[in-house]
């Protein structure tokens, strides 16, 4: 291995860890990798002002729909994210965040951000 892979592979497991520690200042350490995966397919929604339902978040994860099921369950319990109909089709739920999960997104992700602007140095 070349003196600039192992670089760039030291980089990517710093860069990692910084990422893990400041995720741990928001979520839960029980928190899962689907959970995770999950929960940042309801932000793509979001942010893209697209809310996502179930069963996109099952095609574009390739996650089951039942565990996706479960994990949107639990956020909707916790009051995480919230369902609203869509305007389009009543058929179908439209995952949205709730404004206590905005504001701790602002919060992770500008920190996240001053982490990533540090290691780019």
């Amino acid at each position: 291995m070349g003196e600039s892979d192992q670089s760039s592979e030291h980089k990517a497991v710093e860069l990692a860890s910084r990422f893990y520690e400041v995720l741990l200042r928001y979520v839960p350490p029980s928190t899962t990798l689907g959970e995770l995966v999950v929960l940042t397919e309801v932000a793509k929604g979001v942010y893209r002002e697209r809310p996502v339902t179930v069963n996109e978040i099952v095609q574009n994860t390739g996650i089951s729909r039942r565990s996706v099921s479960r994990i949107v369950l639990r956020y909707l319990e916790n009051g995480m994210i919230r369902e609203k109909k869509d305007p389009h089709d009543s058929r179908k739920n439209l995952l949205v965040w709730t404004e206590v999960t905005f504001e701790g997104n602002r919060l992770w992700s500008q920190e996240w951000m001053r982490v990533w602007t540090a290691m780019e140095r």
